[in-house]
Protein backbone atom coordinates (compact mmCIF):
# COMPACT_ATOMS: atom_id res chain seq x y z
CA UNK A 1 0.00 0.00 0.00
CA UNK A 2 1.63 3.17 -1.08
CA UNK A 3 0.90 5.72 1.21
CA UNK A 4 1.27 9.92 1.00
CA UNK A 5 4.61 9.59 2.38
CA UNK A 6 6.16 7.18 -0.29
CA UNK A 7 5.06 9.17 -3.22
CA UNK A 8 4.83 12.81 -1.92
CA UNK A 9 2.60 15.99 -2.37
CA UNK A 10 2.95 15.63 -6.17
CA UNK A 11 2.73 12.31 -6.80
CA UNK A 12 -1.07 12.07 -5.00
CA UNK A 13 -1.77 15.46 -6.25
CA UNK A 14 -1.22 13.74 -9.51
CA UNK A 15 -3.73 10.09 -8.79
CA UNK A 16 -5.86 13.02 -7.27
CA UNK A 17 -6.08 14.66 -10.54
CA UNK A 18 -7.41 11.61 -12.09
CA UNK A 19 -10.82 12.24 -10.41
CA UNK A 20 -11.13 16.02 -12.04
CA UNK A 21 -13.80 16.66 -15.02
CA UNK A 22 -13.89 18.47 -17.90
CA UNK A 23 -16.47 20.98 -18.90
CA UNK A 24 -15.88 23.78 -21.72
CA UNK A 25 -15.56 26.92 -19.93
CA UNK A 26 -12.73 24.92 -17.71
CA UNK A 27 -9.71 26.85 -19.90
CA UNK A 28 -6.77 25.63 -17.42
CA UNK A 29 -7.54 23.07 -14.95
CA UNK A 30 -5.68 21.21 -12.17
CA UNK A 31 -1.91 21.93 -12.49
CA UNK A 32 -1.24 25.68 -12.62
CA UNK A 33 -1.00 28.23 -9.84
CA UNK A 34 -4.96 29.16 -10.67
CA UNK A 35 -8.15 27.20 -12.85
CA UNK A 36 -9.34 29.59 -15.24
CA UNK A 37 -12.94 29.23 -16.47
CA UNK A 38 -15.16 31.02 -18.56
CA UNK A 39 -18.17 32.86 -16.67
CA UNK A 40 -20.77 34.73 -18.92
CA UNK A 41 -18.60 35.72 -21.46
CA UNK A 42 -15.55 36.77 -18.77
CA UNK A 43 -12.58 34.62 -17.80
CA UNK A 44 -11.89 34.47 -13.96
CA UNK A 45 -9.06 33.28 -12.01
CA UNK A 46 -9.95 30.91 -9.36
CA UNK A 47 -7.41 30.10 -6.26
CA UNK A 48 -7.59 28.13 -2.76
CA UNK A 49 -4.61 28.39 -0.15
CA UNK A 50 -4.88 26.06 2.92
CA UNK A 51 -2.94 27.78 5.43
CA UNK A 52 -1.97 25.39 8.53
CA UNK A 53 -1.37 25.41 12.14
CA UNK A 54 2.22 23.62 12.50
CA UNK A 55 2.94 23.13 8.86
CA UNK A 56 2.42 27.21 7.48
CA UNK A 57 2.96 28.66 10.94
CA UNK A 58 3.63 28.62 14.80
CA UNK A 59 1.78 30.72 17.18
CA UNK A 60 5.04 30.47 19.15
CA UNK A 61 6.51 32.11 16.98
CA UNK A 62 3.78 34.04 14.65
CA UNK A 63 2.02 37.19 15.65
CA UNK A 64 -1.93 36.87 14.91
CA UNK A 65 -1.86 39.80 12.52
CA UNK A 66 1.19 37.98 10.45
CA UNK A 67 -0.47 34.48 10.52
CA UNK A 68 -3.60 36.71 8.89
CA UNK A 69 -1.16 38.76 6.43
CA UNK A 70 0.60 35.96 4.74
CA UNK A 71 -2.30 33.72 4.19
CA UNK A 72 -3.74 36.40 2.22
CA UNK A 73 -0.37 36.89 0.62
CA UNK A 74 -0.17 32.81 -0.03
CA UNK A 75 -3.26 32.98 -2.40
CA UNK A 76 -3.03 36.26 -4.18
CA UNK A 77 0.18 35.33 -5.34
CA UNK A 78 -1.17 32.68 -7.00
CA UNK A 79 -3.03 35.02 -8.95
CA UNK A 80 -0.34 37.65 -9.53
CA UNK A 81 1.37 33.98 -11.11
CA UNK A 82 -0.72 34.29 -13.62
CA UNK A 83 -0.15 38.07 -14.80
CA UNK A 84 -3.92 38.63 -12.59
CA UNK A 85 -5.88 41.02 -11.48
CA UNK A 86 -7.08 40.03 -7.52
CA UNK A 87 -10.71 41.35 -6.96
CA UNK A 88 -12.94 39.33 -4.41
CA UNK A 89 -12.05 36.31 -1.89
CA UNK A 90 -13.78 33.93 0.92
CA UNK A 91 -12.02 32.47 4.22
CA UNK A 92 -12.73 29.06 5.69
CA UNK A 93 -11.55 28.96 9.19
CA UNK A 94 -11.55 26.00 11.50
CA UNK A 95 -10.54 26.28 15.25
CA UNK A 96 -11.00 24.72 18.43
CA UNK A 97 -13.91 26.04 20.53
CA UNK A 98 -11.77 27.15 23.22
CA UNK A 99 -9.78 29.72 20.99
CA UNK A 100 -9.49 33.24 22.15
CA UNK A 101 -11.67 35.75 19.97
CA UNK A 102 -9.28 38.56 20.33
CA UNK A 103 -6.72 36.20 18.37
CA UNK A 104 -8.70 35.45 15.81
CA UNK A 105 -9.70 39.11 15.35
CA UNK A 106 -5.92 40.26 15.25
CA UNK A 107 -5.51 37.41 12.62
CA UNK A 108 -8.42 38.42 10.37
CA UNK A 109 -7.49 42.01 10.90
CA UNK A 110 -4.16 41.23 9.42
CA UNK A 111 -5.40 39.71 6.61
CA UNK A 112 -7.81 42.51 5.75
CA UNK A 113 -5.11 44.77 5.80
CA UNK A 114 -3.47 43.01 2.84
CA UNK A 115 -6.48 42.23 1.09
CA UNK A 116 -7.21 46.45 0.93
CA UNK A 117 -3.81 47.18 0.26
CA UNK A 118 -4.51 44.93 -3.14
CA UNK A 119 -7.90 46.00 -3.76
CA UNK A 120 -9.60 43.02 -2.81
CA UNK A 121 -12.63 42.34 -0.68
CA UNK A 122 -13.77 39.68 1.41
CA UNK A 123 -16.86 38.41 0.77
CA UNK A 124 -17.79 35.53 2.85
CA UNK A 125 -16.48 32.29 3.82
CA UNK A 126 -17.42 29.56 6.55
CA UNK A 127 -16.32 28.77 9.89
CA UNK A 128 -16.24 24.96 11.57
CA UNK A 129 -15.07 23.90 15.32
CA UNK A 130 -11.99 21.83 15.26
CA UNK A 131 -10.39 19.14 17.49
CA UNK A 132 -7.22 19.91 16.10
CA UNK A 133 -4.72 22.81 14.79
CA UNK A 134 -6.44 25.75 13.75
CA UNK A 135 -6.86 25.73 9.96
CA UNK A 136 -7.35 28.92 6.61
CA UNK A 137 -8.47 28.21 3.58
CA UNK A 138 -8.24 31.79 1.16
CA UNK A 139 -10.53 31.43 -2.13
CA UNK A 140 -9.23 34.29 -4.14
CA UNK A 141 -11.00 35.43 -7.75
CA UNK A 142 -9.99 37.70 -10.20
CA UNK A 143 -9.46 38.07 -13.67
CA UNK A 144 -6.40 39.05 -16.06
CA UNK A 145 -5.08 42.30 -15.87
CA UNK A 146 -4.95 42.61 -19.86
CA UNK A 147 -5.34 40.28 -23.39
CA UNK A 148 -4.16 37.37 -21.51
CA UNK A 149 -2.97 35.35 -19.08
CA UNK A 150 0.63 33.58 -18.01
CA UNK A 151 0.50 29.94 -17.29
CA UNK A 152 3.60 27.82 -16.03
CA UNK A 153 3.34 26.19 -19.64
CA UNK A 154 5.41 27.75 -22.24
CA UNK A 155 9.13 27.86 -21.85
CA UNK A 156 11.28 26.50 -24.94
CA UNK A 157 14.33 25.61 -24.93
CA UNK A 158 16.89 28.20 -25.04
CA UNK A 159 14.48 30.44 -22.87
CA UNK A 160 16.06 32.69 -20.02
CA UNK A 161 14.98 31.69 -16.32
CA UNK A 162 14.91 34.60 -14.42
CA UNK A 163 13.43 35.83 -11.08
CA UNK A 164 11.92 38.78 -9.08
CA UNK A 165 13.88 40.02 -5.73
CA UNK A 166 15.79 38.37 -3.60
CA UNK A 167 15.14 34.40 -2.98
CA UNK A 168 15.44 32.65 0.73
CA UNK A 169 15.06 35.08 2.69
CA UNK A 170 11.54 33.86 4.09
CA UNK A 171 13.00 30.57 4.81
CA UNK A 172 16.37 32.34 6.37
CA UNK A 173 13.73 34.55 8.68
CA UNK A 174 12.09 31.60 9.72
CA UNK A 175 15.20 29.72 10.69
CA UNK A 176 16.20 33.32 12.63
CA UNK A 177 12.53 32.79 14.62
CA UNK A 178 12.90 28.92 15.33
CA UNK A 179 16.62 29.32 16.58
CA UNK A 180 16.15 32.52 18.64
CA UNK A 181 18.86 34.52 16.07
CA UNK A 182 18.16 38.57 15.25
CA UNK A 183 17.85 38.88 12.19
CA UNK A 184 14.64 41.46 12.05
CA UNK A 185 15.21 42.16 8.15
CA UNK A 186 14.70 38.36 7.27
CA UNK A 187 12.24 37.61 10.19
CA UNK A 188 9.96 40.15 8.81
CA UNK A 189 10.03 38.92 4.95
CA UNK A 190 9.08 35.66 6.35
CA UNK A 191 6.33 37.33 8.52
CA UNK A 192 5.07 39.71 6.15
CA UNK A 193 5.67 38.77 2.58
CA UNK A 194 4.50 40.96 -0.07
CA UNK A 195 2.93 39.24 -3.43
CA UNK A 196 3.79 40.74 -6.85
CA UNK A 197 0.87 41.43 -8.30
CA UNK A 198 1.60 44.66 -10.05
CA UNK A 199 5.08 42.64 -11.38
CA UNK A 200 3.17 39.91 -12.34
CA UNK A 201 1.04 42.02 -14.60
CA UNK A 202 3.61 44.03 -16.28
CA UNK A 203 5.00 40.55 -17.01
CA UNK A 204 1.37 39.14 -18.55
CA UNK A 205 1.89 42.81 -21.00
CA UNK A 206 5.26 41.28 -22.36
CA UNK A 207 5.10 38.87 -24.75
CA UNK A 208 8.70 37.75 -24.46
CA UNK A 209 7.48 36.21 -20.59
CA UNK A 210 6.38 32.54 -21.76
CA UNK A 211 5.90 30.71 -18.71
CA UNK A 212 5.34 32.03 -15.31
CA UNK A 213 5.37 31.09 -11.48
CA UNK A 214 5.34 32.12 -7.81
CA UNK A 215 8.33 31.26 -5.32
CA UNK A 216 6.63 29.02 -2.65
CA UNK A 217 8.12 25.81 -2.82
CA UNK A 218 11.56 26.90 -3.57
CA UNK A 219 13.45 28.46 -6.67
CA UNK A 220 14.46 24.47 -7.73
CA UNK A 221 11.29 23.01 -7.03
CA UNK A 222 8.87 25.78 -8.60
CA UNK A 223 11.56 25.84 -11.75
CA UNK A 224 11.06 22.07 -12.00
CA UNK A 225 7.01 22.78 -11.94
CA UNK A 226 8.17 25.17 -15.43
CA UNK A 227 9.94 23.12 -16.90
CA UNK A 228 7.51 19.98 -16.34
CA UNK A 229 4.53 21.89 -17.65
CA UNK A 230 6.51 23.16 -20.55
CA UNK A 231 8.34 20.15 -21.46
CA UNK A 232 11.55 20.93 -21.08
CA UNK A 233 14.59 20.76 -18.59
CA UNK A 234 16.02 24.03 -16.96
CA UNK A 235 19.84 24.76 -15.64
CA UNK A 236 20.12 26.99 -12.73
CA UNK A 237 23.63 28.54 -12.62
CA UNK A 238 23.60 29.13 -8.22
CA UNK A 239 26.31 31.75 -9.06
CA UNK A 240 23.86 33.56 -10.40
CA UNK A 241 20.97 33.15 -7.97
CA UNK A 242 20.95 37.08 -6.36
CA UNK A 243 21.62 36.59 -2.55
CA UNK A 244 20.00 39.93 -0.64
CA UNK A 245 22.41 41.76 1.46
CA UNK A 246 20.59 40.54 4.49
CA UNK A 247 21.03 37.27 3.94
CA UNK A 248 24.56 37.60 3.25
CA UNK A 249 24.68 38.62 6.66
CA UNK A 250 22.65 36.38 8.15
CA UNK A 251 25.15 33.68 6.82
CA UNK A 252 27.91 35.01 8.48
CA UNK A 253 26.74 34.24 11.78
CA UNK A 254 28.42 32.14 14.00
CA UNK A 255 25.47 29.59 14.25
CA UNK A 256 25.40 29.19 10.36
CA UNK A 257 29.18 29.07 10.67
CA UNK A 258 29.47 26.37 13.00
CA UNK A 259 26.84 23.97 11.25
CA UNK A 260 30.11 22.97 8.80
CA UNK A 261 28.77 25.30 5.78
CA UNK A 262 30.73 27.79 3.87
CA UNK A 263 29.04 31.02 4.26
CA UNK A 264 28.30 31.08 0.71
CA UNK A 265 27.12 27.78 0.59
CA UNK A 266 24.30 28.55 3.31
CA UNK A 267 23.00 31.67 1.82
CA UNK A 268 22.85 29.66 -1.29
CA UNK A 269 20.89 26.80 0.21
CA UNK A 270 18.10 28.99 1.56
CA UNK A 271 18.21 30.80 -1.61
CA UNK A 272 17.83 27.95 -3.76
CA UNK A 273 15.42 26.14 -1.92
CA UNK A 274 13.95 28.03 0.41
CA UNK A 275 10.15 28.53 0.23
CA UNK A 276 7.37 31.17 0.84
CA UNK A 277 8.87 34.35 -1.14
CA UNK A 278 6.36 34.63 -3.69
CA UNK A 279 8.91 36.12 -6.06
CA UNK A 280 8.00 35.35 -9.27
CA UNK A 281 10.09 33.18 -11.57
CA UNK A 282 9.69 33.66 -15.68
CA UNK A 283 10.50 31.84 -18.59
CA UNK A 284 11.98 34.88 -21.11
CA UNK A 285 12.98 34.68 -24.58
CA UNK A 286 16.37 34.86 -24.69
CA UNK A 287 17.04 37.73 -27.11
CA UNK A 288 14.57 39.84 -25.46
CA UNK A 289 15.94 39.12 -21.59
CA UNK A 290 18.36 42.11 -21.36
CA UNK A 291 16.11 44.49 -22.22
CA UNK A 292 13.39 43.23 -20.37
CA UNK A 293 15.71 42.80 -17.13
CA UNK A 294 16.49 46.47 -17.27
CA UNK A 295 13.22 47.77 -17.65
CA UNK A 296 11.93 45.73 -14.65
CA UNK A 297 14.83 47.36 -12.71
CA UNK A 298 14.03 50.53 -13.91
CA UNK A 299 10.09 50.13 -13.36
CA UNK A 300 10.22 48.63 -10.26
CA UNK A 301 13.70 49.51 -7.99
CA UNK A 302 13.78 45.69 -7.55
CA UNK A 303 16.38 43.43 -9.29
CA UNK A 304 15.15 41.13 -11.88
CA UNK A 305 17.87 38.32 -12.21
CA UNK A 306 18.42 35.98 -14.89
CA UNK A 307 19.77 32.34 -13.15
CA UNK A 308 19.18 29.88 -15.26
CA UNK A 309 18.15 28.62 -19.04
CA UNK A 310 16.11 26.06 -20.29
CA UNK A 311 17.08 23.35 -22.25
CA UNK A 312 16.14 20.01 -24.56
CA UNK A 313 18.97 18.56 -23.13
CA UNK A 314 16.97 16.47 -19.95
CA UNK A 315 13.73 16.96 -18.64
CA UNK A 316 13.29 19.18 -15.26
CA UNK A 317 15.32 21.62 -12.95
CA UNK A 318 19.10 20.48 -12.77
CA UNK A 319 21.67 23.09 -10.87
CA UNK A 320 25.00 23.39 -12.63
CA UNK A 321 23.65 20.69 -15.05
CA UNK A 322 23.21 18.00 -11.83
CA UNK A 323 20.39 16.77 -10.11
CA UNK A 324 19.91 18.90 -6.98
CA UNK A 325 21.14 17.65 -3.88
CA UNK A 326 18.14 19.73 -1.80
CA UNK A 327 14.19 19.98 -3.34
CA UNK A 328 11.81 22.26 -2.10
CA UNK A 329 9.33 21.87 0.42
CA UNK A 330 6.85 18.74 0.09
CA UNK A 331 4.25 18.22 2.45
CA UNK A 332 3.78 14.97 3.09
CA UNK A 333 7.69 13.67 2.81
Amino acid sequence: MDTVADIGEFGIIKRLSAYAGAHPDVLEGIGDDCAVVRMSGRVVLVSTDMFVEGTHFRRATAEPRAIGWKAAAAALSDIAAMGGSPTCCLVSLGCGRDTDAAFLESLYRGMSELLAECGVALVGGDTTGTDGALALDVVVLGEPAGQRYVTRKGARPGDVLAVTGWPGTSAAGLCALERGHAAPELVRAHRYPRPRIVEGQWFCAHDAVRAMIDLSDGLVSDANHLAEASGTGVDIDPEQVPLAPALRAYATGPERSAAGESVEAAARAFALTGGEDYELAVAVAAGQAVGLIGAFKERFGVPLSTVGQFTDAWFGARVAGQSPERGGFDHFR
